[in-house]
């Protein structure tokens, strides 16, 4: 069995690339993001976007769907960039979500997908935090997706970390933003991860910490593709039940939350 490239590699983006389009888990990543962030927000064409973290470049084709007036992806590392540039993205800056190269207020959304758990344990949310805060407009919104600990053992290692829900959103609003929704996702997979870790603890690294499981996503064997269609329509569930204001899911391994910059009076 192929182990699982630890982050950052270029066996972590090649795998990547190779799978974010066909995925059950992508796609269905993808249509909870949209149900959440179409369920609050009003006329989201025409926006300027930031896609803070944004990996091999599926989210900005996908971001495209709202038209923006400007869309911009930054990745710190360069063999992300070219993945982006292999998918044919132009408008791409190298640069550490720690210290965005934007001035203040220049976007109207900023996405940033699976980065909060890998940046450095202690400040590193605080400091992405508060430079999204920075570089978002008076009304913008912030749509983030990290890892939940529901169902987990394991939760910390030297660059990876799961989140309890109303901790996170405290960091959120001490950042400055107002939460407008906030939710778990993909159950049925935390539910799996639960049942499989229930009565034994994960491994310890170094003593207190679990190592990086590294990127465990891939395709489906031909024997088991069966599944991608069962698999997706749970998804689809789940994004059809955020697709309502004010409406989450309670249980899952995914952590989305959607916030806003105040209007200054």
């Amino acid at each position: 069995m192929k182990s699982n490239p630890q982050i950052g590699s270029s066996d972590y983006f090649q795998r990547l690339y190779d799978v974010e389009e066909r995925h059950w888990w992508s796609r269905g990543m993808r249509e909870i993001a949209a149900s959440l962030f179409e369920s609050e927000a009003r006329n989201p064409s025409g926006l300027c976007v930031l896609d803070a973290g944004c990996g091999t470049g599926i989210n900005l084709g996908w971001l495209r769907r709202y038209r923006p007036s400007r869309l911009v992806g930054v990745d710190i590392s360069p063999k992300a960039l070219e993945f982006c540039f292999k998918r044919g993205e132009r408008s791409l800056l190298q640069s550490s979500v720690l210290a965005l190269p934007f001035r203040e207020g220049t976007f109207d959304l900023v996405v940033c997908n699976d980065v909060l758990q890998h940046l450095p344990a202690g400040e590193g949310e605080t400091m992405a935090l508060d430079e999204f805060y920075r570089v978002i407009r008076d009304g913008g919104y912030l749509l983030v997706r990290t890892n939940s600990r529901r169902g987990f053992n394991h939760c910390h290692g030297q660059d990876y970390r799961r989140y309890d829900l109303s901790g996170l959103l405290q960091l959120v609003s001490a950042a400055g933003f107002q939460i407008v929704r906030a939710t778990h996702a993909n159950a049925l997979m935390s539910f799996v991860a639960g049942a499989r870790n229930r009565g034994r603890r994960g491994r310890t690294h170094n003593g207190s910490h679990t190592e990086n499981p590294g990127l465990s996503i891939r395709l489906l064997p031909g024997y088991l593709q069966w599944l991608d269609s069962p698999l997706g329509w749970v998804m689809k569930c789940e994004a059809r039940i955020l697709s309502r204001p004010g409406r989450s899911i309670g249980y899952g391994e995914t952590i989305f939350f959607l916030a806003r910059r105040p209007v200054r009076t």
